[in-house]
């Protein structure tokens, strides 16, 4: 009886190798040599699952960038309230773990070859316009006074440039200065549009009167990692 062989598991066998030698080496550094020795394979069956180097890379990427996304779309279904929506985002994008350390690291190494790569440099664009787009109605609910797509821009920034420092070097004063800013900028974002829009700023009300309903994880709570 012939071997029956799980092709998605081999491919996210494949896809999880090259994120180690991504995050160790950065793009430069990865061969289907070096992927195939961290898979424990043979570079012949690379090679049947991606055309070539370049193909295995992209779908690295994409893969790294849907499991985020996916962690990010949970905490948007969830019925927390829009102020924890956006710190739980924004924990699901920072180094705060191993994983989401190693999942930075990659996308530190596409950003330095997307300067010179087109594929790559399309496959960020879309990245950063589904991500504003998925902020831009959560921001609306917690500042409806605020330039929500300003907004966006400025959260996306912000956390970006929040993971490059964490990743690079994950110290407990690093990630805890991460939540300090996060929880700052949000906190100044509900009371900027209350300035400006007082009697429709429901989670301006609920800051003075309530604490936010905490959800399971929180930037103000997470380990450190």
């Amino acid at each position: 009886m012939p071997k029956i062989v799980d092709h998605d598991l081999r491919r996210r066998e494949l896809i999880e190798a090259s994120w180690a030698v991504i995050a160790a080496e950065g793009l430069e550094g990865v061969t289907l040599r070096k992927v195939a020795i961290a898979a424990g394979c043979t570079t012949g069956r690379i090679t049947h699952y991606f055309a070539d180097r370049e193909a295995l890379i992209l779908a690295s990427l994409q893969t790294s960038n849907r499991a985020t996304s996916k962690r990010v779309s949970d905490v948007i279904a969830s019925d927390l309230d829009g102020y924890q929506k956006l710190l739980g985002i924004a924990e699901q994008t920072l180094p705060f773990d191993a994983e989401r350390r190693i999942e930075v690291k990659i996308w530190l190494a596409f950003w330095s070859a997307a300067t010179i790569n087109q594929p790559l440099a399309l496959e960020n664009d879309t990245r950063m316009d589904e991500w504003r787009e998925a902020l831009i109605p959560i921001i609306h609910e917690v500042a409806p006074a605020a330039d929500a797509a300003h907004e966006a821009n400025l959260l996306i920034g912000l956390i970006n440039g929040l993971g490059i420092q964490a990743a690079v070097n994950p110290t407990s004063q690093n990630l805890s200065m991460i939540r300090q800013t996060i929880v700052h900028h949000l906190d100044r974002l509900v009371d900027q549009s209350a300035t400006l829009q007082p009697s429709t700023s429901p989670l301006a009300a609920n800051k003075k009167g309530t604490a936010h309903k905490a959800g399971p994880k929180s930037v103000s709570n997470l380990p450190n990692a």
